[in-house]
């Protein structure tokens, strides 16, 4: 006894749904160190913000990126057999592009306060990883808007201890949001 059109087109889409579920989680899996390490470039670069005169932070991120980027593209290959990964140089040019849009936007419109400059990537980050989210990967949503939210709080409620604030909330929430995708 064979099967009819319609039962056999509903297993070919079992089969679609399920193939592009266990990617995604496979993509989560080899995304979660990544965050991790971000995690602790934040919350170290923003615990030096909180230390370091203003005229020296620049520097200091500029190490701390340089010590990110090279750890995802040493993680993403790592994962080769685990996932679709992504070239080394895609994401080197990923950071890169974020840097210089960055430095270009500070330049530009040279922030009011220290504390507008400060609190800027974590809302950058969290709008690219709510796209992120809304586009291909639904707990970069949730990711993102934390990200987000958490430092609009900081900027409004947390400003003398905001550098601080960042480092817990920006940094410890992108580790223990690497775990989540990790275990996912």
């Amino acid at each position: 006894m064979g099967i009819s059109k319609t039962e056999a087109a509903s297993a070919l889409t079992d089969i679609e749904s399920t193939a592009r579920r266990s990617g995604l989680l496979k993509g989560y899996n080899v995304a979660g160190p990544i965050l991790m390490v971000w995690g602790v470039i934040w919350a170290v670069g923003y615990s030096t913000m909180g230390f370091l005169s203003p005229e020296q932070w620049g520097l200091s991120w500029l190490v701390l990126d340089v010590i990110g980027g090279a750890a995802s593209i040493l993680l993403g290959r790592g994962a080769k057999g685990s996932a679709k990964t992504v070239p080394g140089w895609k994401i080197a040019a990923g950071v890169l592009t974020l840097l210089i849009f960055f430095a270009a936007t500070y330049t530009l419109f040279r922030p009011a306060s220290i504390d507008a400059a400060i609190v800027f990537p974590g809302v950058v980050i969290g709008l690219v990883y709510s796209g992120i989210g809304i586009a291909f990967a639904p707990r970069y949503l949730a990711i993102g808007t934390a990200v987000f939210v958490a430092s609009l709080i900081g900027y409004f409620f947390v400003q003398p201890w905001l550098a601080f604030w960042m480092a817990a909330v920006g940094g410890g929430g992108l580790f223990v949001a690497g775990l989540w995708l990790r275990r996912a």
